[in-house]
C-alpha cells in the first residue's frame, strides 16, 4: 500500500488543474530528472572504482609486472 503525503496530496490537487499538455510536460521533467540522476550516480560510482582499480594496480609490489614481455621473454609489438 503507498501511502501519499499531504504534500503530495496537495500538488496533485494543483496538477489535475493542468492541461494535458502540461502535465505530460512535467512528467517527462519529472522522469528525466530520475534517469540524469542515475546517470550521474552510476558515473560517479565509475570515477570510485577506476579510481581504487589504479591505485590497486600501480604499485610497488605490482611494479615487476609493468615489464611482463621482458619477464615472459615476448618481443615488443
Amino acid at each position: 500500500m503507498t501511502v501519499i503525503s499531504p504534500r503530495v496530496t496537495e500538488i496533485f490537487g494543483t496538477i489535475k488543474r493542468f492541461s494535458a499538455s502540461e502535465r505530460l510536460v512535467l512528467a517527462k521533467l519529472l522522469l528525466d530528472s530520475l534517469i540524469v540522476d542515475e546517470a550521474e550516480d552510476e558515473g560517479d560510482w565509475l570515477k570510485l572504482s577506476l579510481s581504487s582499480f589504479e591505485q590497486d594496480w600501480d604499485n610497488p609490489d605490482d611494479a615487476i609486472y609493468d615489464n611482463w614481455r621482458e619477464l615472459y621473454g615476448l618481443p615488443a609489438r
